[in-house]
C-alpha cells in the first residue's frame, strides 16, 4: 500500500474513504455495482514474524458473509506468515482472481 496512489471514493456502502491504488478502488467499485455491503477495514490484527509482533490490516470487511479481503499483487513470505494466522476467514484475491471476475 506504501507504493500505490491513494484514491478518495465515496461508497453507497462505506461512505468516504481513501483506497490504497487502482485495484483497490476497481473492487469497491465492483462491491458497490454488485450491491456488496462492504466497509474499508481499519481493524488491526496481531501476529508473529520471525519472533517479532506485528500488526495486519485487510484491505476490506464483507459485512454480510463476515469475511475480509486482501487485494494483492504479488505474495511474500510476510504475506503468508499474517494470513496462516489471521483469525478470521480471509480471501485472497490476486491479479489473476480479478482479471476473471472482470475486476480488471
Amino acid at each position: 500500500a506504501g507504493r500505490c496512489k491513494k484514491i478518495d471514493y465515496e461508497s453507497p456502502f462505506a461512505g468516504k474513504i481513501k483506497l490504497d491504488g487502482s485495484w483497490e478502488l476497481a473492487t469497491a467499485i465492483y462491491f458497490d455495482k454488485n450491491e456488496i455491503n462492504w466497509k474499508r477495514n481499519t481493524k488491526r490484527f496481531d501476529y508473529v514474524y520471525k519472533c517479532k509482533p506485528r500488526t495486519y490490516t485487510p484491505d476490506f470487511y464483507l459485512v454480510n458473509t463476515d469475511e475480509y479481503l486482501e487485494v494483492k499483487g504479488y505474495t511474500t513470505d510476510l504475506d503468508i506468515a499474517k494470513w496462516n494466522q489471521f483469525p478470521h476467514k480471509l480471501l485472497v484475491w490476486n491479479k489473476n482472481e480479478l482479471k476473471k471476475m472482470n475486476i480488471l
